[in-house]
């Protein structure tokens, strides 16, 4: 049975990537700042620990796993924030992750941040997290890890949402039975099947401005903008879901997404028990990994190492 712990663990989709995957695994534990996540991974898994804080513990007392995964805060090194990288204190969560792996040297680890990570600072932290992580060694003085960094989108991965993402997979060289393959795009479904309400809204004399920015837009697809009064893309693919993700208008039906349907462009299945505001589950939903595409990524991990042997 596989055994997996994460940090910045917002609410679990390295969790749920296993569940609907059907691998027998054992969550040792999650690590949330966020006392509002905490309760959505309460609500749907069930990690042996709960962390608060990864700041505040001791690494070397956390249980051994075969897989580790943490998505260190993005606002350092996001398009959308300050930018500040490594001058932001959020960035330190960053080398408690490198200590972690350090410390307990799981077969596989999964690293996650913004694309933009890879080129604020002319590319002086993404080149620091590679090399801190190529170059952890074992007690015998050799380097334990291949290291494959890259950027993933979710809508290569069947979902229509336009995401990209980096992610850095390190993989124990001695359990590595074929180098690790990105795994290769899956056909897109179509948008209209992550909407669930298909019922056209009408609306009040009061919102007839709505009505004349609607004009000019193609109501015979769907097509979901971020801010009403922006012009949308004219193709089938939702924009990168932010923590603000309840905002966005879908045209076609002239309304704004529901919460499952965020949740469902994340990968994530209607079966989430919501046990907070809207607000917070879709700052949880803005903030999370794309399930199907840590699934995939998992199944190449499994294709190309000796943890398929586990299950």
């Amino acid at each position: 049975m596989i055994t997996i712990g994460t940090d910045c663990s917002g609410i679990e989709a390295p969790i749920e990537a296993l569940k609907q995957l059907g691998i027998p695994f054992q969550h040792k534990w999650s690590c949330e700042i966020d006392k509002f996540a905490r309760k959505s991974i309460l609500a749907n898994y069930e990690p042996e620990i709960l962390y608060d804080d990864i700041t505040k513990r001791d690494h070397s007392q956390l249980p051994d796993v075969d897989i580790y995964v943490c998505g260190f805060p993005c606002q350092s090194f996001s398009l959308m924030g300050k930018k500040r990288g490594t001058q932001d204190p959020r960035s330190n969560i960053m080398l408690h992750c490198i200590d972690v792996i350090k410390t307990k040297q799981p077969p596989v680890f999964i690293l996650e941040n913004v694309k933009n990570f890879k080129f604020i600072q002319k590319g002086q932290p993404y080149q620091f997290l590679l090399d801190s992580l190529s170059t952890i060694v074992d007690e015998d003085d050799k380097e334990v890890y291949n290291v494959y960094p890259d950027i993933y989108n979710t809508k290569d991965y069947g979902i229509p949402q336009q995401r990209e993402r980096i992610f850095f997979i390190g993989i124990q060289k001695d359990i590595c039975t074929q180098v690790f393959v990105k795994p290769s795009p899956l056909p897109i479904k179509p948008l209209d099947d992550f909407l669930i309400d298909k019922t056209i809204c009408h609306f009040s004399n009061g919102s007839k401005i709505i009505e004349t920015k609607l004009q000019n837009i193609d109501l015979d697809i769907s097509i979901i903008t971020p801010f009403l009064f922006c012009t949308p893309s004219k193709s089938n693919i939702c924009p990168t879901l932010t923590t603000s993700c309840y905002r966005y208008f879908v045209t076609k039906y002239k309304r704004n997404l529901n919460v499952s349907e965020c949740l469902l462009l994340q990968g994530y299945t209607q079966n989430f028990k919501q046990v907070v505001s809207k607000t917070q589950l879709c700052k949880q939903i803005g903030n999370t990994m794309s399930v199907n595409v840590l699934k995939e990524i998992f199944n190449s991990i499994f294709l190309s190492t000796l943890l398929h042997e586990i299950f």
